[in-house]
């Protein structure tokens, strides 16, 4: 796996242990967190909680980067949290690409404007405004024995993290093999 300058590793002294963490710059698609099963359903990648096949789990990386950013083509180095959102290794190799139909598409967007409309809290934001307030965040993630950690860059408007109606403190989908505890400092 190739990595570039933002992500690469960071040695991080933890509980009195060095600990390697990934930087990333999307760490907000965690608020998704309450709609990714029923979105990955409706795109037809996943049935009775489980991915219907390895490469509708690998393409489901992507579409996670593409809710987050609207870009079809996202560099694999910049896709580690959604790797662990889907289940897979950060070793794991996936597309650089996605085609989304119109259909999937307009189901995407429909994604983040219920998002938007159940969350009073932040008005009435456009798409892009939400992705790049809430979505596109920089973090840290790292792996420890028995779960995911993710520490999420705090900006000021985060006071409205409170007021969110949404649950993302601990994630853990039915295709995941431990949970992703989620920290915003």
């Amino acid at each position: 796996m190739k990595t570039s300058p933002e992500n690469k590793p960071v040695k991080v002294l933890v509980n009195g242990e060095i600990s390697s963490k990934n930087k990333i710059n999307n760490a907000g698609i965690v608020v998704l967190n309450s709609y990714i099963t029923l979105l990955f359903e409706r795109l037809q990648l996943t049935q009775n909680n489980k991915f219907t096949c390895l490469e509708n789990q690998k393409n489901a990386v992507q579409y996670l980067q593409y809710i987050a950013t609207g870009s079809t083509e996202t560099q694999e180095e910049n896709l580690l949290l959604n790797k662990v959102l889907c289940g897979l290794s950060l070793t794991d190799s996936v597309p650089e690409k996605i085609e989304p139909s119109d259909e999937n598409k307009s189901l995407t967007e429909g994604l983040i404007s219920a998002m938007i409309s159940h969350w009073e809290a932040i008005g009435k934001s456009s798409i892009n405004d939400f992705r790049g307030s809430w979505l596109i965040r920089d973090g840290l993630l790292s792996e420890l024995d028995d779960k995911w950690e993710l520490v999420v860059e705090r900006r000021a408007y985060d006071m409205l993290i409170s007021r969110s109606p949404f649950s993302f403190s601990v994630i853990k989908y039915p295709w995941m093999n431990k949970p992703l505890y989620v920290k915003w400092v």
